[in-house]
């Protein structure tokens, strides 16, 4: 899955939980504030704008910083197929996959730990 299609998916998925709270408050505060309808809408109208939003950003991360971002921002620090660390120089760079489903691999510099840039697992 592309990431401009994850994207719609996390905004479709999630504004319909949004929908479903708004809607909770909207009749709690109509029916005169009934304290239950108002905690369960809320919940159901924030805990997925924050994953919403999270995942957005993570995602919007993974698509900019590439091997080819890195290249073009740090041109100074590719030489041939070899990277180096653009904050302290350091040749040796580790990856490591990320967890939690987002099926990305991680580049960082083992002696400062900045991370360099991101790759999608192959599959």
């Amino acid at each position: 899955m592309n990431y401009a299609t994850s994207k719609i998916f996390i905004i479709v998925f999630c504004s319909i939980f949004m929908l479903i709270g708004g809607g909770a408050i909207f009749s709690a505060l109509l029916a005169g504030g009934n304290l239950f309808f108002l905690v369960w809408g809320a919940m159901f109208f924030f805990i997925p704008l924050t994953i919403m939003r999270g995942r957005l950003k993570q995602l919007s991360t993974f698509e900019k910083m590439t091997y080819d971002w890195y290249k073009s921002e740090h041109p100074d620090h590719i030489q041939g197929n070899k990277v180096s660390c653009f904050s302290c120089g350091n040749a040796r760079i580790n990856v490591r996959a990320l967890m939690n489903r987002t099926f990305h691999r991680e580049h960082f510099c083992t002696q400062c730990g900045k991370t360099l840039y991101y790759s999608p697992e192959q599959s």
